[in-house]
């Protein structure tokens, strides 16, 4: 009995720190009615987490004012601009003229690392002339962050907000579950949150499906992009150089040969853009990145050597332990790429692939 009265005094004790309402800024609506169409009526409550103060407190940072550099880097400024996904920039069109309507456009973007997903939720801001707040997922660990998101919404001037969230599956499940009543009816314990476009990008959607799949529910737009083909990637080094290095000159053969050996990555092709700019010499290059052949690492050809001398497939752990790698750097590094290049094969162990027999050979053969 004393152990009930206990407990039941924790929890009140336990509300009182929950959710601060006086630090929310409550967003004024026009006659007290948001404009934003619901496509949702699922009930939920605000999960009770207690705040604390942020960890990393941007505003003590002192701005550098001293001598001007070049640019060094260069993001689209138009659609025309961000070369390929295709099916990704119809369906954003789609968005924001949801988005002008009233109706909620919430976004995940899914893809490969380095392909572009902040770049593109920068243009959809662009294209609303939206106020951008971004944030990455581990800065979201503190409740009081989010309070302070909220706060910098309602009181934002502009017509539209994008908070947007990148590698949103390193969030803490239970502060991303804080989320779900948040973009699902722009309020938090009775106040109100000025409308706006939740977006959000990963690499790991599948941990997002495990531990939340009600905030995805949440999200109507789930946007995958593709791989880039080596025409694509053709397309994006040169419109880097022309951007970035217009007085230096590259040609056509080095920008197919970056294109062929950056397993068609755009921010590895990137890199090797730049390095080339200093080096002039291509082969160095490749040379200094440990690239071997058509973009695969002397790791990945090690990788396929032990698994073309295996006498039985091999798992994942045994196969990351007999290259010297940690099992989830090899599995996220690697073996993705050779997998859905048929440079292995998961059977459901490993095994070598067609792909990585043909290349072992042919290295075999030089």
């Amino acid at each position: 009995m004393i152990s009930i009265v206990l407990l039941i005094v924790a929890v009140i004790v336990c509300k009182k720190y929950l959710w601060d309402s006086p630090k929310i800024t409550e967003f004024g609506m026009v006659n007290g009615e948001s404009t934003v169409i619901d496509e949702y009526e699922t009930p939920d409550e605000t999960p009770s987490v207690i705040l604390k103060q942020p960890k990393f407190d941007t505003s003590k940072i002192k701005s550098y004012e001293g001598k001007e550099q070049r640019a060094f880097e260069f993001r689209p400024q138009t659609w025309e601009q961000f070369i390929g996904q295709e099916e990704a920039k119809d369906e954003v069109q789609t968005i924001i003229k949801k988005v002008k309507r009233g109706i909620k456009g919430h976004i995940l973007v899914n893809g490969i690392r380095g392909h572009g997903k902040t770049s593109f939720i920068e243009l959809i801001a662009k294209n609303l002339n939206a106020k951008l707040i971004e944030k990455v997922g581990k800065q979201m660990e503190d409740p009081e962050t989010l309070v302070n998101v909220i706060n910098e919404i309602n009181e934002s001037k502009e017509e539209y907000v994008i908070f947007f969230i990148d590698e949103i599956d390193t969030m803490k499940w239970q502060t991303l579950k804080m989320l779900n009543p948040i973009i699902e009816s722009f309020k938090v314990d009775g106040k109100k949150i000025k409308p706006f476009i939740f977006a959000s990008a990963t690499i790991n959607k599948h941990i997002l499906k495990t531990k939340t799949p009600d905030t995805l529910d949440r999200i109507p737009h789930h946007i995958i992009f593709k791989r880039y083909s080596s025409q694509e990637i053709a397309k994006i080094v040169r419109q880097y150089k022309e951007q970035l290095y217009p007085e230096d000159i590259v040609s056509e053969e080095v920008l197919q040969t970056i294109s062929e050996n950056c397993k068609f990555n755009p921010r590895t092709a990137i890199s090797l853009l730049g390095n080339y700019i200093v080096e002039n010499n291509i082969t160095k290059v490749l040379k200094t990145a440990r690239i071997v052949k058509d973009g695969l690492t002397d790791m990945d050809i090690k990788i396929l050597k032990v698994l073309n001398d295996a006498p039985r497939p091999m798992g994942l752990n045994a196969v990351a332990g007999k290259v010297g790698l940690n099992p989830k750097d090899y599995s996220t590094e690697y073996e993705e790429f050779l997998y859905e290049y048929n440079y292995i094969n998961r059977v459901p162990s490993r095994v070598i692939g067609e792909e990585g027999k043909k290349i072992l050979k042919t290295l075999e053969e030089k």
